[in-house]
């Protein structure tokens, strides 16, 4: 199957919305499932629903209309027609998405295309009828995949189910004021966005799609393809403080940066199924107006929704100590589904003591004191200014192989060979989209991005040197670091490759809405 995935990779970033319209090999000759139907009508095609653990496939597709042109959706169950174009759809799959732009008569996937694996339990082919009636010819199968995060599967070195953060957790958002009160109107998203300033607006920190991936593969994955296991990786989840209420404006989309980025760093790590799962990431409510407590509380019910949902599912928690993530840490850990919480990463992006919470809320409204430290729960917790820290923390635990160690430090090297070291000569950032990391490929020069840069260099000293004793050979590809420009001062590396007590008063819902007023801005 990982062969399969690997060829697969090709067609990912292959459209087919008119390519198979004129193929003349394309035909359904055998197909057995038939259908008839007028414009503006549809056949819809639904897998059964995989088990907890696995996601749904799609191991055959052929379609054809001898009469009438049509358009192919493979999308997550649950889209529509009808708001398709209005307020955005479940995820397509563009591998197997065809005639939105053009109607097609014929449309297939060849066995090195196959299988179109999804991020839900079921999946769905529909055949939408773009002309008076149109005859259909189908055969379309489905599959399941594990992905290796079930309890279970600890025995075969399977990953976990990743919840993030969004913002100072995979992103920066680079706030131009330290107060409300001075803060422009235009600074305001990036105020209760994050604390962050040690990188630009919207820059992804170094490794964090990597590292992610990681996680999701676990201590399984091989650099060699043939050695590794057999599982698919789980996309992360996201947990966002931004509001449910306009989704539909504000939301994580298939077309966000966001993802288009973690779907890069997928194909780029041999994985091209990978990316965010965007239909079951979870938001806030602006009822949580810009309470940092309401934004833990929510995050912390959304993981006992989640947990309960999914009884048999191990997950990993990554936030920050800026709003409220530790507080929904503490609360997850200390829930009936905790012990299923094998490991919680805060990332540290707020320097000011008088600005960390100190008292935090239940999801049942109860108030609690914040204790959570590194190393509490047996060692489950731990606290990290660089991925590469999160990545050397996270091959002790166990939680990750030594090729996805190699994987972030490599990542990570690229992006302070731009931003720190200032070789930009051997940056092809401003060649890519979306870059690697963000629109910037130059070194930085503010003292709160150099000491990151410092913060990097120890980082990716002490990653290095664990990858070195997993891997002494350098038999993995990505796990051979070249650590010969590497000093306590610098950064630099040689690059190998790239790669998210609810309130009622009339106040909290003034409140609410001046935020919604913000994020629209």
């Amino acid at each position: 199957m990982r062969l399969q995935i690997l060829l697969s990779s090709l067609a990912a970033v292959r459209y087919h919305f008119s390519l198979a319209a004129e193929d003349s090999s394309c035909n359904c000759d055998g197909c057995s499932g038939s259908s008839t139907i007028f414009l503006g009508r549809h056949t819809d095609l639904d897998s059964e629903v995989c088990p907890e653990g696995s996601v749904a496939t799609v191991t055959k597709l052929r379609t054809a209309s001898s009469s009438g042109n049509y358009e192919l959706l493979t999308w997550n169950t649950g889209g529509s027609t009808l708001t398709d174009d209005i307020l955005g759809s479940p995820y397509k799959y563009r591998q197997a998405t065809a005639g939105e732009g053009k109607e097609i008569t014929c449309f297939q996937l060849n066995e090195t295309e196959l299988p179109v694996i999804g991020d839900q339990r079921s999946i769905q082919v529909k055949l939408n009828c773009e002309s008076a009636r149109c005859k259909f010819l189908y055969d379309v199968q489905f599959g399941c995949a594990k992905t290796g995060v079930l309890i279970e599967d600890v025995t075969n070195n399977g990953g976990v189910q990743v919840l993030s953060d969004v913002d100072d957790t995979i992103k920066s958002p680079y706030p131009q004021c330290t107060e409300i009160s001075n803060c422009e109107l235009k600074d305001l998203k990036h105020y209760f966005a994050g604390a962050d300033v040690r990188l630009n607006d919207g820059e992804f920190y170094p490794g964090v799609a990597e590292f992610m991936l990681g996680l999701a593969l676990g201590p399984g994955a091989d650099c060699s393809l043939e050695n590794s296991t057999t599982f698919v990786p789980a996309k992360p989840m996201l947990l966002s403080a931004r509001p449910n209420e306009v989704k539909a404006l504000l939301g994580i989309s298939q077309d966000n940066d966001l993802n288009l980025y973690f779907e890069r760093v997928g194909r780029g790590e041999q994985q091209p199924s990978f990316g965010i799962n965007v239909d079951s990431s979870m938001y806030g409510t602006l009822f949580d107006t810009t309470d940092h407590t309401e934004f833990g509380q929510t995050k912390a019910r959304h993981f006992n929704t989640v947990s309960n949902e999914h009884p048999n599912t191990r997950f990993l928690f990554m936030g920050d100590n800026g709003q409220g993530d530790v507080c929904a840490a503490q609360s997850m850990l200390e829930s009936d589904n905790g012990s299923r919480m094998v490991a919680v990463l805060i990332h540290q992006t707020q320097s000011d003591p008088e600005k960390i919470l100190s008292e935090c809320q239940q999801p049942d409204g109860e108030d609690f004191t914040l204790t959570l430290q590194d190393g509490d729960y047996g060692g489950a917790v731990h606290f990290h200014k660089t991925h590469s820290n999160a990545a050397a923390w996270a091959l002790d635990r166990g939680l990750i192989s030594c090729c996805s160690a190699g994987a972030v430090y490599n990542a990570v090297a690229e992006w302070a060979a731009c931003r720190c070291e200032g070789t930009v000569e051997v940056c092809a950032y401003n060649e890519t989209f979306p870059p690697p990391t963000g629109p910037y490929y130059r070194p930085s020069v503010r003292d709160a991005a150099r000491a990151y840069c410092a913060d990097v260099a120890t980082d990716q000293a002490a990653l290095a040197s664990k990858i070195s004793t997993c891997d002494p050979l350098g038999i993995g590809s990505s796990s051979n670091p070249d650590t010969s420009t590497m000093t306590d001062d610098s950064s630099s590396a040689s690059p190998s490759r790239r790669i998210p007590n609810r309130l009622l008063a009339l106040a909290s819902i003034l409140q609410g809405l001046a935020r919604l007023v913000i994020w629209l801005n």
